[in-house]
């Protein structure tokens, strides 16, 4: 069997991520934007990061992802105004602060912990599946 490369297991745990980030609040399949309130199925919005994916410290933090509309996500450049302050009501004030914060540190993650993540986040989605 191929060992997959860095760059594999980065775009395998990328999409697990962005699919449990996307379904974990759904209703019947529908799902609310975090900053207009548009309401979609969950196929239909993005996992929008609040600090931008390029930050490896905070690329696959729940607190910084949510689902987001295509608008809010690509064409109004994510809201990260309006992102917030969702994450401040729902994780306390400062905490968007402290995700910017943490963004700035430099992190290594090897590849086994990816390989972790991945397995982490598909056994989400497959109970997820299974409800």
């Amino acid at each position: 069997m191929r060992k997959i490369s860095r760059k594999g297991l980065v775009k395998k745990l990328d999409k697990a991520f962005s699919e449990y980030i996307r379904r974990r609040y759904i209703k019947n399949e529908i799902v609310e934007c975090v900053t207009c309130g548009v309401k979609k199925h969950w196929k239909e919005v993005d996992a929008g990061h609040f600090v931008s994916r390029r930050h490896y410290a905070t690329r696959w933090n729940p607190i910084n992802v949510f689902a987001q509309c295509k608008k809010c996500n690509g064409f109004a450049a994510g809201e990260n105004y309006l992102f917030g302050k969702y994450i401040d009501k729902n994780y306390g004030i400062g905490t968007a602060d402290e995700l910017i914060k943490l963004s700035k540190q430099i992190t290594k993650i090897m590849n086994y912990e990816l390989e972790e993540k991945i397995k982490y986040y598909t056994n989400l989605n497959k109970e997820e599946d299974s409800i």
